[in-house]
């Protein structure tokens, strides 16, 4: 038992270390090297776990597969119209590329590794495309706003906050200012949902996501 555990532990610390230099390098940039030194493990115990790359960027994916799909679950669990749900998804995934440096490793895997098929999109853009189908029958959508283009339009909101999370998170800046990329995009998909609502959205506290008027 005792061993067991020691071994989960060196797994996760391998994880955690190859999120941190997959982040900051790509897949390609990041060393096998590189993890044993930033997770002060050796390179034979990281073999033994770990026999290749690939199978070190397979547990990253999976990892930040599951981290995602528990986020996505409870955004859709929140009792709430479809569009206030497709809000609550969208700032949850920004929230969680903000804090948890596997995610964003693992959507960026997703992207480079092409012998892959795991998608990290895969893991929330279907719901958030049925939340907006649901929102346009029900009329909260205007009849022109097609769910297909604004779900495609808040997929490339999502690469956005990716890209500059991960540019904030190793561009050294001291005396930058701090950035809410949460806020900002709540803001975004706000000023967008006035173009596309057929009726006026509920003005909500930017940050938690929560309604102040009803919809």
């Amino acid at each position: 038992m005792v061993s067991q555990q020691r071994a989960l532990r060196t797994r996760r610390a391998l994880v955690r270390a190859a999120a941190e230099q997959i982040d900051r390098h790509g897949y390609d940039g990041a060393s096998l090297q590189r993890v044993s030194r930033g997770a002060g493990i050796s390179m034979g115990a990281l073999t033994f776990h770990f026999p290749t790359k690939d199978k070190l960027a397979d547990a990253l994916q999976e990892r930040g597969r599951s981290m995602t799909q528990a986020a996505v679950r409870q955004a859709l669990a929140v009792p709430a119209s479809p569009l206030r749900r497709a809000r609550a998804l969208v700032l949850a995934l920004a929230r969680l590329l903000e804090k948890d440096t596997e995610v964003r490793a693992a959507a960026r895997l997703a992207r480079e590794r092409s012998s892959t098929e795991a998608d990290w999109t895969a893991n929330w853009l279907p719901h958030l495309r049925e939340l907006l189908d649901q929102a346009h029958a029900d009329g909260q959508l205007r009849a022109e706003a097609d769910p297909e283009t604004v779900t495609v339009m808040a997929g490339y909101l999502i690469a956005g906050v990716d890209a500059h999370l991960r540019h904030l998170a190793h561009t050294p800046a001291p005396d930058a200012p701090h950035t809410d990329a949460v806020g900002q995009l709540a803001r975004v998909w706000d000023l967008i949902l006035h173009g596309v609502c057929a009726v006026e959205p509920p003005r909500q506290n930017a940050r938690q996501g929560e309604d102040v008027s009803e919809f």
